[in-house]
């Protein structure tokens, strides 16, 4: 299989939560999300080419295996902030918003992120002018910078790059379970469209059916921990 292997720097603290975690509380996840790294690229697609190019682009981007090779080391912190959420009785209170605590982690990535997509020749041609506009993965803020052009790669089958790990759930069927850290990471549904993607329309995506959970083991190993921070080392 043919892919197209970019390579990014961290530039700004990255920070995920899981999709089923709360607007208040939930730990921060290690690495993008498959449903993240499609949703970025299609945001790029459309704001490159224009609303019109969104449906091809979003087959396109559908169409990608995705692999990954996560940064050197990953260290996290939690803290709680506060924060303002909407008022559930804002004419009885009459303020919109009423302040409130949270938990939030923030991850600090030292070393490369490794992204790997998998595809036809002809899909990834298009998809590489578009990989330098991919500047944050995650929340608003997790910043990103690429660091050379893209470049191709040849392997047997359906085989990732080495180093990498295919963004896939795991399961028994592909073999024993490998040595790493255990996340449950987010990815396209089978039933996803375009118009749900589209935050402009009236669908909506539905959690199980357009965005589903998928267990990927990390290839990272606990080396350091204390009140308030844990600190990931990738193994291999």
């Amino acid at each position: 299989m043919r892919w197209l292997v970019a390579r990014y720097q961290p530039v700004g603290l990255f920070s995920l939560k899981p999709g089923e975690a709360t607007s208040t509380g939930g730990k921060s996840l290690l690495v993008p999300t498959p449903f993240a790294i499609r949703m970025a690229l299609l945001d790029v697609a459309i704001r490159v080419r224009g609303v019109a190019e969104g449906p091809r682009a979003f087959e396109q981007i559908r169409a990608l295996r995705l692999a990954l090779q996560p940064p050197r080391r990953a260290a996290v912190t939690g803290l709680v902030i506060r924060i303002l959420k909407p008022e559930r009785r804002a004419e009885e209170r009459d303020r919109i918003l009423q302040p409130t605590i949270a938990f939030r982690e923030y991850v600090y990535l030292e070393g490369t992120l490794g992204l790997a997509f998998g595809g036809e020749p002809a899909g990834l041609e298009q998809l590489a002018p578009l990989l330098p506009h991919l500047t944050y993965l995650g929340k608003r803020g997790s910043f990103l910078q690429l660091l050379a052009p893209p470049e191709t790669v040849e392997t047997a089958d359906d085989q990732p790059p080495e180093g990498f790990i295919p963004l896939v759930s795991w399961n028994r069927t592909r073999g024993p379970f490998p040595l790493g850290h255990l996340q449950r990471l987010d990815e396209w549904g089978p039933n996803l469209t375009f118009e749900k993607a589209n935050i402009y329309t009236s669908e909506k995506i539905q959690v199980g059916k357009d965005r589903i959970p998928i267990d990927v083991v990390l290839p990272y190993r606990l080396v350091q921990a204390g009140r308030g921070f844990a600190v990931y080392e990738r193994i291999g």
